[in-house]
């Protein structure tokens, strides 16, 4: 009973934080003790397939904060896909987060197209989206880091076919090793890795990409058939 109450209780609070954070309501999960939402868009019916957004935030820690929807909607941007946030608070880091079982416990949730799945995430989760490429390759259609805040080029070569597009500042820390991992890829014989580098900009650019139409367009554009 003392159990059932405390997990109550930690969901309770987890879709107070979410409603403060303006994010609209959605399905509040768990896996391996990583809590994430699923997010749907404006008419989602189950007896469509959608495609889906798999979205890692920074080092806020935070999967509410800077959730694509908050800007799309103040946009005023159609937004079609689902959105599967994980949470990793403190002491977390993205390598070790099970993304692939979040995907798979979501698959039983939502209406998600497997041949369109993105893999999006800015600062940290930038990072980690560069972490997760070799072990969910065959399952996406693309991935977009954001002003990632680091990233290792080994094995780089292992994911050249997967469209993927960086987004960088050219005035921020890490975008020297951007501009080394897409050289990596391209060396790999790489055709559809490209650094997008946004001139004089540092750190806190997904705000802007966020609200910006042509992002999305992008991600749709992609398919893995």
């Amino acid at each position: 009973m003392k159990t059932k109450y405390i997990t109550l209780t930690f969901f309770l609070m987890f879709a107070m934080i979410t409603y403060s954070q303006g994010l609209k309501s959605g399905i509040q999960k768990s896996y391996k003790g990583i809590p994430f939402i699923i997010t749907t868009p404006d008419g989602y019916s189950k007896e469509k397939i959608y495609p889906t957004i798999i979205f890692l935030h920074g080092g806020d820690r935070s999967n509410t904060k800077h959730h694509p929807t908050k800007y799309t909607t103040k946009a005023g941007l159609e937004f079609p896909f689902i959105v599967i946030a994980p949470s990793c608070t403190s002491g977390c880091s993205w390598s070790s987060v099970d993304l692939k079982g979040i995907l798979n416990q979501a698959k039983d949730e939502a209406a998600i197209d497997q041949n369109r799945i993105y893999l999006v995430g800015y600062s940290m989760g930038g990072a980690g989206t560069w972490a997760h490429l070799k072990k969910m390759n065959t399952l996406l259609a693309a991935a977009t880091p954001l002003a990632p805040a680091g990233g290792s080029a080994s094995g780089l070569c292992d994911v050249k076919d997967l469209p993927i597009r960086v987004y960088h500042g050219t005035a921020d820390y890490g975008y020297d090793n951007s501009k080394k991992m897409i050289n990596t890829l391209k060396e790999c014989g790489a055709k559809t890795a490209e650094l997008i580098s946004l001139e004089g900009k540092g750190h806190g650019i997904w705000p802007g990409i966020f609200s910006d139409p042509s992002f999305y367009e992008w991600l749709l554009s992609q398919s893995r058939n």
